[in-house]
């Protein structure tokens, strides 16, 4: 993380400061955030996004930021009998996002913060939350380390790491065949994609026929597709996401390999799926609008979304609903916006029809994942895939998420 500036070291002085003395005294002491709060009274409650408006995850930040309105619309845009702000800024890159992570702190005093749509700036805000001790859920992004080595009691994460997606999509497509062929990015989430699916490979028993690694924002995958094809492997396995993946699976279909060579994506956006015509393939989603084992509540959302949009909600409108009915949920049964308090509340809150909870040890938000096939004709272009995993439990899920010897998070305290 950058240096901070002198006003935000000398503010923090004081802060220290006033903690040391309210503890010889025998007082309690708010945080920052806390304090601005309290002395709102019953003033607005603020709480803070970082979410893409620009680049390869604008489409999926603008869908997540629909989910966290929805979920306010249904709280009558209230919690502990006090309105609302929301406080929105741009995740442009992982320095940005930090950087805006820091003035919703320091300047707009937010109570809790939701964001992170990719690993890099995932990784970015949860270093800030953690230094600021500062609530913040990682809506989106996969990487290991922010529930993993780098975790703390004041960040959570909402999607799930690249070992849990690997774990579902082996099982669909080591019985198609054991020789892959990988195309994943140049980033975190590219390399982790690739380490995991390799893992389940090896162990199997299955050979690696090759990888490519593609840069953030590539649009010309021939010369790789043209490997792909002299290769001739029994499966395509991707870890490239955004605006990457919509190119690749458009241009796998126009070099006419739909159907012949199967495709498979450790994770998959439906904003991804509706932008074409075409794809293919075996995918790793968070959630899915028709899914029989969606809750009345879940159900309720995606009617709202779709009154309006005139669409069903996609996985990343699902994922900023949850974040935000999590987080009011955590607010209103500790019945304080204290940063501690919203931790605690995280940490042991069940709202009826969010599906999952967040595990106290790690703060992995545990869910049922979804195992999806695009459908060889598609009738309806908001509903290409159908469900592959879905007799799968919630016991079933929970083994896969890891024990804490494999997941290897030691936290601080509060």
């Amino acid at each position: 993380m950058t240096d901070l500036p002198e006003p935000v070291l000398d503010r923090r002085r004081l802060l220290i400061q006033m903690s040391a003395g309210a503890a010889a005294l025998g007082l309690p002491f708010l945080s920052a955030p806390a304090l601005a709060q309290a002395a709102g009274g019953s003033g607005p409650v603020k709480i803070g996004t970082i979410l893409p408006r620009q680049g390869p995850f604008a489409q999926q930040g603008e869908a997540t930021t629909l989910g966290v309105k929805v979920a306010l619309d249904q709280a009558h845009n209230q919690v502990l009998g006090r309105p609302i702000q929301l406080v929105a800024y741009d995740e442009p890159n992982p320095l940005g996002a930090q950087q805006n992570m820091q003035k919703l702190i320091d300047e707009d005093h937010v109570v809790a913060v939701i964001g992170g749509s990719n690993s890099a700036t995932g990784l970015a805000i949860a270093a800030v939350a953690a230094t600021a001790k500062t609530p913040t859920l990682i809506s989106a992004a996969l990487a290991r380390e922010i529930t993993g080595k780098n975790c703390n009691r004041y960040v959570f994460r909402n999607n799930a790491p690249p070992p849990v997606y690997a774990k579902l999509l082996a099982r669909q497509l080591l019985p198609i065949g054991k020789r892959w062929y990988f195309l994943v990015g140049a980033y975190a989430y590219g390399q982790e994609a690739y380490q995991m699916l390799k893992g389940e490979l090896v162990a199997a028993g299955g050979e690696d026929l090759g990888m490519d690694a593609a840069a953030v924002g590539t649009t010309d995958f021939s010369s790789i597709i043209l490997k792909i094809r002299q290769a001739k492997p029994d499966v395509v396995v991707l870890g490239i996401s955004g605006t990457d993946l919509a190119a690749f699976l458009k241009q796998y279909n126009e070099f006419g390999l739909r159907g012949k060579i199967p495709l498979a994506s450790l994770t998959v956006a439906d904003e991804e799926l509706w932008a074409q015509t075409g794809a293919s393939g075996i995918m790793g989603k968070y959630w899915h609008f028709n899914n029989p084992a969606n809750s009345p509540q879940e159900k309720e959302f995606n009617d709202a979304v779709m009154k309006a949009t005139g669409h069903p909600a996609s996985a990343s409108c699902a994922q900023g609903w949850v974040c935000m009915r999590m987080l009011l949920a955590a607010i209103e049964q500790e019945k304080s916006t204290e940063p501690a308090a919203i931790v605690h509340g995280l940490e042991t809150v069940r709202p009826p029809g969010v599906p999952g909870y967040f595990r106290d040890w790690d703060h992995q938000f545990i869910t049922r994942l979804v195992v999806a096939q695009v459908r060889d004709t598609v009738t309806d272009k908001y509903d290409p895939v159908r469900i592959l995993n879905a007799g799968m439990t919630p016991a079933d899920f929970e083994t896969l998420y890891g024990n804490k010897q494999e997941i290897g998070c030691t936290m601080g305290g509060l």
